[in-house]
């Protein structure tokens, strides 16, 4: 069966590096206000911690990424295998006509299958990429939304330190802010609005041209 590509609701790698950079970025904002604002020796660390993939997953907006972009997956997977299962049919047709007719004739049926076959390849790739691209851009935004809110977070606790919960061993319960950050996106950023995946008809490939009869 054709299997369209799913893009988790965590994002790919690409995704997971990017978290990691903006949050060190919002960290690094923060320790640069306070230092330009006070012009004294920097503070102790004060960290607090957030764990981006819960967010993602349990804030409002995020399940409403992945209901949307489940719908158009679910779409795009009905349509291919309807396409399929007659190109599998058309096959079978050809099959029954080996020996009963004409061998260029049959040749040519045979060349106008495998065109449609090659396009139906050609636009279920197509599909895949534009369903990959809505995906960044739905998840771009969530993001964020994600880190706007706990740089506000990290100000108001005093914080100069944000770390992903992932990569810490042990920490105080009142560090994870998960909870503050969700709540706050909840309210700010109560769904997603998924770009329709465009799939753009691939151009086909040009038909050999016929040698003139002399």
């Amino acid at each position: 069966m054709l299997r369209i590509g799913r893009v988790g609701h965590d994002g790919t790698a690409c995704i997971r590096t990017a978290v990691l950079v903006m949050l060190v970025t919002v960290a690094g904002l923060v320790v640069c206000g306070r230092a330009q604002a006070q012009h004294q020796t920097p503070s102790p660390v004060v960290a607090i911690i957030v764990d981006v993939q819960q967010a993602q997953r349990e804030s409002s907006a995020g399940k409403a990424l992945i209901a949307q972009r489940d719908k158009f997956q679910q779409s795009l997977q009905a349509e291919f295998n309807a396409t399929r299962q007659n190109l599998q049919a058309s096959d079978q047709e050809l099959a029954k006509l080996k020996g009963t007719i004409a061998q260029s004739a049959f040749d040519e049926k045979a060349k106008a299958l495998e065109l449609q076959v090659v396009a139906f390849q050609r636009r279920t790739q197509v599909a895949v990429r534009a369903l990959e691209k809505s995906t960044e851009i739905a998840t771009a935004e969530l993001m964020n939304g994600i880190l706007g809110i706990t740089g506000e977070i990290a100000n108001e606790m005093g914080a100069n330190l944000v770390l992903p919960k992932q990569q810490v061993v042990l920490h105080q319960p009142h560090m994870d802010v998960t909870g503050q950050v969700i709540e706050r996106l909840n309210r700010r950023l109560p769904t997603i609005i998924f770009p329709v995946p465009v799939v753009d008809e691939p151009s086909a490939p040009p038909t050999p041209a016929k040698p003139a009869k002399k």
